[in-house]
Order: C-alpha cells, then structure tokens, then sequence
C-alpha cells in the first residue's frame, strides 16, 4: 500500500460518496460496487455522505448564489443537492492522507484502489478532463494540500456572491490540477477498460425510469440566440418529464445485476426498495426486474 506523509504516519485512503436522501440507492449500491471489487486485505475505507444530514446545507437552504453568472437559489430537495459536499473530504480526514469523492451514480467495475496510487506530481487533486473544464465527479484528493476546501467557509462565499459555483465546481480557479483517463470516470460508457461507470446522464438513470423529472433541466439554446426552446419542445411533446429508459441495455443490465448482487449479500434490502418506490425515489418496478 501507498504512504503519503511517511514522516507523520499519515497513510489513510479512503473513498467518499456523497449523496442526498434521494438517491441513497445509488449510494449503497456504488458502495456495495467498490467492495466486491476490493482486494480481500484492503485498507480501503468507504463512507457514504449524506448531504441532508449535515447542518450547513439545511442552512444554505433557499439562499441564493451565483451559478454560471445567473443567481439560483439552493434547493434541498433537488434531485443533485450533494454536489457541493464534494470539498467536504480533506476537512473531514483532518486535511490528511487522499481521498477519493464519487457521485452516487458511480459505480465500480474493477478494484478502485490503484487510483490512490497515481503520482499527483505535486498536484492536490486528479480529475478527468470534460470539454474545456475540469470534472469534479471523481476527484482524488491530496487531502493535506487542500487547506483552503471547507465547508462553511466555501458557502458563505458562494452567499456572499464572491464565488460562482461553476468556478468552483469545474476548479478553474486552480492550477494544481492532473488530467486523469477518462476510464476512471467512464460516462455512460461500458468497456473492459472501465474502472467506473458513471450514469451522468439524470433522465436516464436506470433506477429511476418512468418517475417525473424532480431535477432542473438545464437551459436549451436559444433559437437564433434570442427565441427560448423549452416552450416549442413542450408544444411539440419533445420536452421530457418523465425519466427515460437507459439507452444501452448493457448498462441497464448491469445496474439490475448490481442490485441483485446486494440483495444476495445482504448490503440491500427488499424493504428498503420498497420504501424508497413509496417515496417516489426508485422506479416501482425495480424488485420486478431483479426478482
């Protein structure tokens, strides 16, 4: 196993997948991903992160900042709310050893724990590229490096209108950044070269197909950069408000065989599914498919 800070001990890995009420299935099941796909003597740690249980968030609720210039208001009750508390882990372990943070829709197809091996090269935190901006969905994380990344301090910012989420999200406000392969963040694509699969795509996350949209869509281009689209999509029944089935069925297929393998192994529960289909969270006929 990898020691960061030799001198002080510091030797801790751990992954965190932070998440929201909403989507706690997904959660347990990135969870249960990681590990299966562990090597038996790992010291890999694996914690779940619930942003409606850390008070911070209940008391960003409903306040406004800026996202990508325009002012939003933070909606607990949105089907992403958790994306913030990915900056949570190095205050969290103390600012010490690497983390990992995930997205609750990320799930394991290989031994995640050569991730914590990667040479930073001075660098305090590893991500994928996406278009012209960093994505912060895996993150791997030189905790100790990351002094300035908590919490409270980040939303007060975000309140006093001082930091735009988009630049805080995409990172483009640092320079200590390594490119990672596309393959430990591998979106909604499927190969013997996945190391996790990521459902980016919201409207078609297979537990969720046929249950009405509770997510803001984002903005379609304007026509002729003045004409909204969203109006014309509805009248002509093109704009979506129901989750739509997966496209490839080999990633749905192996999201229904993710669950069965919790089931099996006791990491799930029939009663929790059902709860969570009650609860408008899951599709209603999830313990179907996988029965």
């Amino acid at each position: 196993m990898a020691c960061y800070d030799i001198l002080n001990g510091l030797n801790m890995q751990k992954v965190f997948i932070h998440t929201n009420n909403k989507q706690k299935l997904g959660a347990i099941l990135a969870k249960y991903a990681i590990e299966r796909n562990l090597p038996a003597n790992s010291d890999t740690k694996i914690e779940i992160l619930n942003v409606d249980n850390i008070s911070a968030f209940r008391e960003f609720a409903g306040k406004a900042y800026l996202r990508a210039g325009r002012l939003v208001k933070y909606n607990p009750n949105d089907l992403q709310s958790f994306t913030l508390s990915r900056f949570m882990p190095p205050e969290l372990t103390n600012y010490s050893g690497r983390s990992v943070v995930i997205d609750p829709d990320i799930f394991a197809t290989q031994d995640v724990s050569p991730i914590f091996d990667i040479d930073l090269k001075g660098n305090s935190v590893a991500v994928c590229r996406k278009k012209d901006a960093w994505d912060t969905s895996v993150m791997l994380m030189d905790c100790a490096k990351l002094q300035d990344w908590n919490i409270k301090n980040l939303l007060g910012k975000l309140e006093r209108k001082e930091l735009d989420y988009s630049d805080l999200m995409s990172l483009r406000n640092r320079n200590d950044v390594l490119e990672i392969p596309r393959v430990w963040n591998s979106l909604d694509t499927l190969t013997p070269e996945t190391k996790m699969l990521h459902t980016t795509n919201r409207l078609t996350q297979p537990w969720r197909t046929g249950l009405p949209i509770d997510f803001t869509i984002n903005p379609l281009p304007k026509l002729l950069g003045i004409i909204p689209r969203e109006p014309i999509h509805k009248l002509l029944g093109k704009y979506p408000t129901h989750y739509q089935p997966h496209p490839d069925k080999k990633i749905e297929q192996f999201f229904f065989n993710l669950v069965k393998g919790a089931l099996q192994s006791d990491e799930l529960s029939r009663d929790f599914i059902r709860a969570e289909i009650n609860r408008g969270d899951v599709r209603g006929d999830l313990l179907e498919k996988v029965a």
